[in-house]
């Protein structure tokens, strides 16, 4: 399997941005156009990845703490550790850009963000597809720092996939990711289907003509 980037969304990057459904300039949307094609160029997506049964000693060794965790991986024989990144292109273009013109690199950010979560995406599409013809189900992925999942376990989870050696990806003493634009997170694979999150309004085709994000509202209420 290999780390795909496509399309960027423009609604995720115009929620990176603060755009919360109201209208913007034409400019804007021209300058988007542009930092989304420079990091485009600039990123060279890579991806690994590593599927162990809960019962493995690998998996044991990990010690996942936290509830969360535990609730994601219930009624899970398996689990996936996967870790994702840009490389370190996308770092120097916003190095670069956050010199010479700080508009374009606050929107290059977003633009950056976006792909990372798309490449995290289009990997769990992927697996999802792998693993449901094989008559089974996967969870949504969760990442180290989100709920009770220590922000440490990163450690664990960069070393058991060895993201260094295989894909440029290592930590800081504070555990931020090097490239930045990097994602690590787990999954469980079951045999009975698991509960997903809904996605957010910036995938709906009426994002930006939507009265109830004018609102501050949205239609699921």
């Amino acid at each position: 399997m290999q780390a795909r980037l496509t399309e960027l969304n423009e609604n995720e990057i115009l929620l990176y941005l603060g755009y919360r459904g109201q209208e913007y300039p034409a400019e804007l949307k021209e300058q988007i156009e542009h930092c989304k094609r420079e990091v485009v160029a600039a990123a060279q997506p890579r991806l690994i990845w590593r599927r162990l049964g809960v019962r493995d000693a690998n998996f044991m060794a990990l010690a996942l703490e936290g509830e969360d965790i535990r609730e994601l991986l219930e009624d899970c024989q398996e689990a996936v550790f996967m870790a994702v990144t840009l490389g370190q292109g996308v770092d120097r273009l916003l190095a670069r850009k956050s010199v010479s013109n700080m508009a374009d690199a606050v929107i290059m950010d977003a633009c950056a963000s976006t792909a990372i979560e798309n490449v995290a995406d289009n990997f769990e599409m992927d697996l999802r597809r792998e693993v449901e013809a094989e008559g089974l189900y996967l969870s949504d992925r969760f990442s180290p720092g989100y709920g009770d999942l220590p922000l440490s376990t990163q450690k664990q989870l960069c070393a058991m996939l060895d993201t260094g050696r295989k894909i440029g990806l290592s930590l800081s003493p504070s555990l931020l990711m090097i490239p930045g634009k990097s994602v690590t997170a787990i999954l469980g694979i079951s045999d009975r289907p698991k509960p997903l999150r809904k996605r957010g309004c910036e995938s709906c085709s009426l994002f930006k003509s939507c009265m109830y994000r004018k609102e501050g509202r949205n239609c699921h209420e």
